[in-house]
């Protein structure tokens, strides 16, 4: 049988040992040919200062190459959803996508005085969940980020699961991209907010169904 390879990509300010990590790491260990990855974007401070969504995109890709993962689904958190897109349409190579409560496109977030203070001083702190602490990150993330503020097509066949009182991606955003290609994308809608922390056997079961077909 084929090996199949997983890999988790954390949101924003997250980092690969979150809850759903954890979760689906345990969960996968029990499936015989299944290699899971919970890649981090950001292992220390200073590899987040300097983070950009194309940068994202482009460890990602070195991860893959170096290992020579091949048979990839991608699950992607949040933010991390917005690399999965990215990646799967510009190198292709990847099976399917399970997204939760996605970023399909970049938001800043901040209105136009706030990116202006942020593109002066160069950086802006924010608080950061893996390391418990505010962490600089500099403006360039803002640049890059408004190159991705359209969202692509889906490249492969993708799931959403998106909870209908997520506050900070609201479900809208996703219920219009489903809407917009319905041949590629399905949408299931649950009631819980952002984290989708109280949804784990949900999510578990559309990695068995939808990610991994049945395995």
């Amino acid at each position: 049988m084929k090996q199949k390879t997983i890999i988790f990509l954390h949101g924003f300010a997250s980092s690969g040992q979150g809850i759903k990590a954890q979760f689906l790491q345990k969960k996968c260990r029990s499936i015989p040919g299944l290699d899971f990855h919970a890649f981090d974007f950001s292992p220390t401070p200073r590899d987040f200062e300097y983070m950009t969504v194309t940068g994202m995109i482009n460890r990602l890709r070195q991860y893959i190459l170096d290992r020579q993962l091949e048979n990839v689904r991608l699950i992607g958190s949040s933010m991390g959803a917005l690399v999965a897109l990215n990646y799967a349409h510009r190198f292709g190579g990847v099976v399917n996508l399970l997204l939760l409560a996605p970023a399909l496109a970049y938001r800043s977030g901040i209105d136009r005085t706030e990116a202006k203070q942020w593109q002066e001083t160069g950086t802006g702190p924010v608080s950061h969940y893996a390391f418990d602490k505010e962490v600089p990150l500099r403006y360039e993330f803002e640049e890059d980020g408004l190159k991705y503020a359209d969202p692509v097509p889906p490249p492969v066949k993708m799931m959403i699961v998106h909870g209908r009182s997520d506050a900070i991606l609201p479900i809208a955003g996703s219920r219009a991209y489903a809407a917009n290609y319905p041949q590629k994308v399905q949408l299931v809608e649950v009631d819980s907010d952002h984290r989708l922390n109280d949804q784990l056997d949900l999510i578990w079961q559309q990695v068995v169904v939808f990610s991994l077909g049945g395995a």
